[in-house]
C-alpha cells in the first residue's frame, strides 16, 4: 500500500505490564504515533496526503525560518527555495519531504539515514541519521551528522512532534517549561532580539492551560537537571504526564500551540501542541547564534526523548 508519508516502520516493546508501539514514516523520518497499551500520545497526521503541520518530521540543516531563503558564505550570498511565500522565508530545511532509508531495524529500534548533497544554496555533503528507540516508559531519539566536505558545514537540527492524550482535549492540558529567554520574533517569525520570560505571557514555569491562547515561539536558556537534561512537560486532566527531555546539544525549544489544528482538511479545528527540541533557533545561518559548524570527518550526535508517567 502506497502512502504520502512513504514506508512505515513499526516498533514495539513490552516492559512489565506496559506495551509500547511506535510508527515512524520514511518521508521526513517522521515520528507519527506512540502508543502505551494501545492509547495514542502523538498526533499522527493524515498519511494519505502532505500535511501542512509537518507532524513528527526532522528539520535539517536549518530549523524554522531562514530569512529570504538566503545566507552568506565566504562573502557570497547563497539562496535556497522559498517555501513560505507569504513571509518570503525558507522553512525547516531540506529534508522535510525527503524519503529516508533504513540503516538498521530491530523490533524496538530503527535507524534511518538521509544525505544532504551539495547544491548552490548549501555546498556541503553531510550524512545524517536519526535513531528512534523504545525505552521503558517512553522513547529515546538520537541524531547524528557527519560532514564529508573539505570545510566546516553550518548545521542545525530539530524535531517537530505533536503530543496529545487520547481521550482528552489538548486545550485542557497543562504545558510547563522553565525556559528563561524568549526569542522575540518580528511579523515574519524571524528573531529580532531576546527578552526574559519571567512575569510575561511566555512565563510557563508554573504551567499554563493550552486553551489560554496561541504560542508559536522559540525559547532558550533552558534550566537543566544534574544530568544536563532540560525538560518540558505536558499534563493531562487525569494527571498523566509527558516529559519531553533534551540533552545539552539541544539548547533551544520551539512551542507551537494552535487552536486551528486539524487531522483532516474538512474536519473540525482543535487545540494541538508541538514540542520541538532544537540545537539552534530560527535564522541561525544568518544570526550565527548556537550554529553548529560540523568539522570535516568529525561525527556529531545529540539526543532527546520523552517519558510518559501516570
Amino acid at each position: 500500500m502506497h502512502s504520502a508519508t512513504g514506508q512505515q516502520f513499526i516498533l514495539s516493546a513490552t516492559f512489565g505490564s506496559e506495551s509500547l508501539t511506535a510508527n515512524i514514516s520514511s518521508v521526513g523520518a517522521a515520528l507519527r504515533s506512540f502508543k502505551v497499551n494501545g492509547r495514542e500520545h502523538l498526533e499522527p497526521g493524515n498519511g494519505d496526503s502532505i500535511s501542512p503541520w509537518h507532524e513528527g518530521i526532522v528539520m535539517a540543516p536549518w530549523v524554522n525560518r531562514l530569512e529570504d531563503g538566503a545566507w552568506t558564505h565566504k562573502g557570497k550570498r547563497l539562496d535556497v527555495p522559498i517555501t513560505i511565500h507569504s513571509q518570503q522565508n525558507a522553512n525547516h530545511g531540506f529534508l522535510v519531504y525527503y524519503p529516508y532509508e533504513v540503516v538498521h531495524q530491530t523490533a524496538s529500534r530503527v535507524t534511518l539515514s538521509a544525505t544532504i548533497f551539495p547544491r548552490s544554496g548549501y555546498p556541503f555533503l553531510v550524512d545524517t541519521t536519526v535513531t528512534y528507540e523504545l525505552v521503558e516508559h517512553g522513547m529515546k531519539v538520537t541524531h547524528t551528522a557527519l560532514n564529508h566536505s573539505a570545510e566546516a558545514a553550518p548545521y542545525v537540527v530539530g524535531a517537530h512532534a505533536y503530543f496529545m492524550f487520547e481521550g482528552f482535549s489538548t486545550g485542557d492540558c497543562i504545558l510547563t517549561s522553565g525556559a528563561k529567554t524568549l526569542l522575540e520574533p518580528d511579523e515574519r517569525q524571524l528573531p529580532i532580539g531576546k527578552v526574559p520570560t519571567a512575569g510575561t505571557y511566555f512565563d510557563l514555569s508554573e504551567g499554563i492551560e493550552l486553551k489560554r491562547g496561541h504560542i508559536d515561539h522559540g525559547f532558550t536558556d533552558l534550566p537543566r537537571d544534574t544530568n544536563g537534561f532540560a525538560h518540558t512537560t505536558l499534563k493531562a486532566p487525569n494527571g498523566e504526564t509527558i516529559d519531553v527531555w533534551q540533552d545539552q546539544n539541544f539548547g533551544h525549544l520551539v512551542l507551537f500551540t494552535p487552536d486551528f489544528y486539524y487531522r483532516d482538511e474538512d474536519g473540525p479545528r482543535m487545540h494541538a501542541v508541538a514540542i520541538e527540541p532544537q540545537t539552534g533557533g530560527a535564522n541561525a545561518f544568518n544570526t550565527g547564534e548556537d550554529l553548529i559548524h560540523l568539522e570535516a570527518g568529525r561525527p556529531w550526535a545529540g539526543t532527546w526523548g520523552f517519558t510518559i508517567s501516570s
